[in-house]
């Protein structure tokens, strides 16, 4: 049963501020933030949303300055280069966005006392022996688990117990932009295109509401250091997507599954991944909740008058469905 302490106003409100307010969890992140009675300011970099402000991380100083300027409590990083095929190609990128920008924002953050969210992948790990706590050993295979990896470890390094940083997987579920693996994969079903998915591939889907949540709340209880905060299932892509496909009303006929070494992605991946999360099951038991409450939540959020304008619709919904009974993100988040 999830806490009802997370729908619930803090009694110490924070201040806050979120890098990457435009993206699928920086935008829960300050819904969630103004649920719980917060004051938070969002950033952008390309994708412009009503509220937020243009913020150009790779500008090490002026970014530094905003930072210092906005005399924060906390400081969420959700932000980053998460294209993994990208990454490989460019590692200059990859560390710059993935390392070397949260760190600069981090030190700022540090020289005004507030504390600073980092987000993190299952990606650090090489998939040989998931899922993993956080105890497990690392061995990225990717530049992009490397350079999340090296960020974890620079944070902890420099930030001690100021720092806190999240590990999360295959995050999916309502957001602004449209752009996570439920979206595209709906906008494929609608068209009746096929969707190829990697058959051998397993870790966590994470609901995006519940991660923010969770992250916030271990905010304002002042958690630090590592902490997984992913779904309850480990399961393959294909289920995922075959999941996804029902809850929205779709044939899963169209979704084929590959092993990785047919696809010939450009970034190797860890297959027997995912995350375990006694750390956070010892703080907020259930507050993750099933893929099947996920996805009727994520259906509810898309009906739900009061996110209108804050969420992407999803092609061909909705439909001709029954409306699943569960709490709206308005009110569990």
């Amino acid at each position: 049963m999830m806490s009802t302490a997370a729908s619930e106003p803090s009694s110490s409100p924070l201040r806050a501020v979120v890098i990457g307010g435009s993206g699928q969890l920086g935008c829960w992140l300050l819904w969630t933030l103004a649920q719980r009675g917060h004051s938070a300011s969002g950033t952008y970099a390309s994708v412009q949303f009503p509220g937020l402000v243009r913020l150009d991380a790779g500008e090490l100083q002026p970014a530094a300055d905003w930072i210092t300027e906005q005399a924060a409590d906390v400081i969420f990083y959700p932000a980053g280069f998460t294209w993994v095929d990208g990454c490989e190609r460019d590692r200059s990128l990859a560390y710059a966005a993935n390392l070397e920008q949260p760190l600069n924002l981090a030190r700022a953050a540090a020289k005004v006392g507030a504390r600073f969210v980092y987000f993190s992948t299952d990606y650090v790990f090489d998939g040989e022996a998931g899922p993993y706590t956080e105890e497990s050993a690392t061995n990225p295979l990717s530049v992009y688990g490397r350079a999340k990896r090296d960020a974890e470890l620079a944070l902890e390094r420099e930030l001690g117990a100021k720092q806190l940083t999240i590990r999360t997987s295959w995050v999916f579920g309502p957001e602004r932009q449209g752009k996570n693996f439920a979206y595209q994969l709906l906008r494929n079903l609608a068209e009746k295109k096929p969707m190829v998915c990697p058959s051998d591939q397993v870790s966590n889907p994470s609901y995006g509401p519940d991660v923010a949540r969770a992250a916030v709340l271990l905010a304002e209880e002042r958690a630090s250091g590592l902490i997984h905060v992913v779904g309850p299932e480990v399961i393959d892509r294909v289920q995922f997507a075959r999941a996804i496909a029902g809850a929205f009303g779709h044939d899963d006929g169209l979704i084929v599954g590959k092993s990785t070494a047919e696809l010939g992605q450009g970034a190797p991946r860890p297959l027997n991944g995912g995350l375990k999360t006694p750390r956070l099951d010892a703080a907020h038991q259930g507050i993750m909740r099933p893929l099947a409450a996920a996805l009727g939540n994520f259906r509810e959020a898309l009906l739900d008058p009061e996110l209108g304008s804050w969420v992407q619709p999803v092609a061909g919904f909705p439909v001709n469905l029954p409306r699943h009974e569960g709490a709206r993100p308005s009110a569990g988040v």
